[in-house]
């Protein structure tokens, strides 16, 4: 009779099964650590451009508010927010799905743009509002230096007053202040201090200075919230984005001048 005989691995015997040595270990950590490299930006760049979206579209529902403001109030829209003038993004409450009150808006999130930076040393409070208003009033040109005069043109205006209703700017991504030292103050409600911040009426106001050459450290409008650039609620209701450089005095700009 033929005996039958088995060869067993020494592996098998022992019980002990292979496992991945260190330099394979390693190399599976090296190809991990390629691929995270090469998809965070991607990933980021995703997210950004989605918080891009969702700015853009809660400006298109601020500008159909507006419109609808101004349908009740004779073509009037609020402007500068100065002293007890009011504010814009409280005469736009009652035609928003979820409106706030004088006294506590932190339930509104409309008028906050998902980019924005939450400053960390405000752990109790959350920034509602984060765009500014067009509130240039504009006077006589200089003829020695051909410096703009302006003034902040407070209160209600007529809708009708500019120049061309679909490339004059009405709300623009605020400048959080953080590179400029003049930080931006958290608004939740009428009380807060300096809300009278959230108006663009000066030159210096823009991100850039003439011919797009120099940043203003004065600058209310975000030089780099999308993209090196702002989103813009136009007057004419539409909502759309414009890089830094190119956002000058003529996106501000009244019929007469």
């Amino acid at each position: 009779m033929t005996k039958l005989t088995f060869k067993t691995s020494p592996s098998s015997v022992s019980g002990f099964k292979r496992g991945f040595t260190l330099i394979e270990l390693l190399v599976v950590i090296a190809i991990i650590a390629i691929l995270a490299g090469l998809l965070l930006p991607v990933l980021a760049k995703a997210k950004q451009k989605g918080q891009a979206t969702i700015c853009l579209n809660d400006l298109k529902q601020v500008g159909l508010a507006m419109q609808m403001f101004a349908d009740e109030n004779d073509d009037m829209i609020p402007r500068g927010t100065a002293g007890n003038s009011p504010r814009w993004w409280m005469e736009f409450m009652p035609y928003l799905s979820k409106g706030g009150t004088e006294k506590d808006d932190r339930n509104i999130q409309i008028f906050m743009c998902p980019s924005y930076p939450i400053p960390k040393n405000t752990p109790n409070k959350r920034q509602v509002v984060t765009y500014v208003v067009n509130a240039f009033g504009f006077g006589s040109t200089s003829t020695c230096s051909g410096e703009i005069k302006a003034s902040e043109d407070i209160g209600l205006s007529k809708i009708t007053a500019f120049k061309s209703s679909s490339d004059s700017a009405y709300l623009l991504d605020n400048e959080d202040g953080i590179d400029t030292g003049l930080n931006r103050p958290i608004i939740t409600s009428f009380q807060d201090m300096r809300t009278d911040l959230n108006g663009v009426w000066l030159p210096g106001h823009l991100p850039y200075g003439s011919g797009g050459k120099r940043l203003s450290n004065l600058r209310r409008i975000a030089a780099n919230r999308h993209n090196d650039g702002s989103n813009i609620l136009f007057i004419d209701g539409h909502a759309g984005f414009r890089k830094a450089k190119l956002i000058d005095i003529d996106l501000f700009r009244e019929k007469k001048w």
